[in-house]
C-alpha cells in the first residue's frame, strides 16, 4: 500500500478520491442515495464532488459473493489534506444513511415487496423460456 492510499473498513482514499463499497446484500441503492443526498451540501462545503455510483457484480454470483455497489467521490479544492476531508466525508456518508434508513416496519414492507416482484420476473422468465 503506498502512502498516498488510506484504506477503510468500507473504502479506500487514493490521493484525492475515495471509493466506497457496500455489499448489495446488506445495503440497497436507495439507502445508499439518500445518505449521499441528505449530506450533499456539506459535501459541497467541503469541496468534494460525487461522481457517481454503482453495482459491480461478479462474473459468478453466488450466496457466498454478492455484487458490490460502489461510490465515488473526489476532493476538488486545493488549500486542505484531500485525505483528512475524504475521511471526513466517509462518515458523512454513513450518518446519511442512517438518519435516512427507514423503521424496521417499511423496511421488512419494502423488502417482502422487492422479493414478491423478483419471484413475479422469475416466473415471467420461466414462462417466457417454456419450463
Amino acid at each position: 500500500m503506498s502512502t498516498s492510499e488510506t484504506k477503510l473498513p468500507y473504502g479506500t482514499i487514493k490521493k484525492k478520491k475515495l471509493i466506497m463499497h457496500f455489499s448489495a446484500y446488506d445495503i440497497d441503492l436507495p439507502i445508499i442515495a439518500a445518505g449521499i443526498r441528505e449530506r450533499m451540501d456539506v459535501f459541497r462545503e467541503l469541496d468534494v464532488e460525487f461522481a457517481g455510483f454503482g453495482t459491480e457484480v461478479p462474473e459468478n454470483v453466488t450466496e457466498q459473493s454478492p455484487a458490490m455497489v460502489k461510490c465515488f467521490f473526489e476532493y476538488v479544492g486545493k488549500e486542505s489534506d484531500a485525505s483528512v476531508i475524504l475521511k471526513r466525508v466517509y462518515h458523512l456518508v454513513w450518518g446519511g444513511m442512517i438518519m435516512e434508513f427507514p423503521d424496521l416496519i417499511e423496511w421488512a414492507a419494502a423488502k417482502a415487496d422487492l422479493s414478491n416482484l423478483t419471484i413475479a420476473q422469475a416466473d415471467v422468465l420461466r414462462a417466457q423460456r417454456g419450463d
